[in-house]
């Protein structure tokens, strides 16, 4: 084997399968960080088990921790509106939605999130035609009011239903594309693997009932420690 050849997402997955990964020449800072970008990709192509593709611009170059509190009020608001549309008294933190989020810089310069959404309860949608069409409607009403709060900002955003392996595949490499050493080394080595976001781990998710106020407030996040590596999902 050549170890000093391309590893493409295909000969990954090859090795994985017979346990050969340990072949490849992981000091060579390309094939160490293709399998770390390639992990993720086979996490969201046959592990993660996501139903829609959400991409987000925000319309202005906010700072990253303003992006995050963005994304994580999205979160909280669309669940609240998950758990109004169904009628329902509550949901517990088995019962909100999963997203993982990955950065991205874009062409313009600025940042972006692509967020792969696992939804755990999904909407009555009688009155919005289909269900694409109720998650749409529900995220447009989230931004419309988050945006006001933050000075600036117009969010837009695409919303994509997952149809198959294949379009799983292809959204996840769009999504993983800046996560290339190449990619790095050209942006002054940022890394966004390092600031990509789940759900569960990174935001404050919590039961949640009808008494739950419409608004949170988010905490600063606690700077990163040793015993963060070793929490399991």
């Amino acid at each position: 084997m050549d170890s000093n050849s391309y590893l493409s997402f295909e000969k990954y997955q090859s090795l994985k399968a017979s346990n050969d990964l340990s072949k490849l020449a992981l000091h060579k800072e390309h094939i160490h960080q293709s399998c770390i970008r390639y992990a993720l990709i086979d996490n969201l192509v046959e592990s993660f088990d996501w139903q829609y593709w959400l991409v987000i611009t925000y319309g202005y170059n906010p700072h990253k921790s303003d992006a995050e509190k963005i994304l994580e009020l999205t979160h909280y608001r669309f669940d609240r509106w998950i758990m109004t549309n169904n009628k329902r008294e509550s949901l517990s933190i088995d019962e909100r939605s999963r997203w993982v989020c990955l950065p991205e810089k874009g062409s313009d310069g600025h940042l972006h999130h692509n967020c792969f959404l696992n939804l755990k309860c999904f909407p009555n949608a009688k009155t919005y035609g289909d269900e694409w069409n109720a998650i749409r409607v529900a995220l447009k009403q989230c931004f419309k009011s988050i945006q006001k709060e933050f000075k600036g900002a117009n969010i837009d955003f695409r919303l994509y239903e997952r149809k198959k392996r294949k379009d799983a595949l292809k959204q996840a490499v769009y999504s993983t594309k800046e996560m290339r050493s190449r990619w790095m080394n050209d942006n002054h080595n940022e890394d966004h693997f390092a600031n990509y976001i789940r759900s569960w781990a990174d935001w404050q998710v919590k039961p949640m009932n009808k008494r739950s106020p419409k608004k949170i407030t988010i905490q600063p996040k606690p700077s990163v420690t040793l015993e963060q590596f070793f929490t399991k999902d």
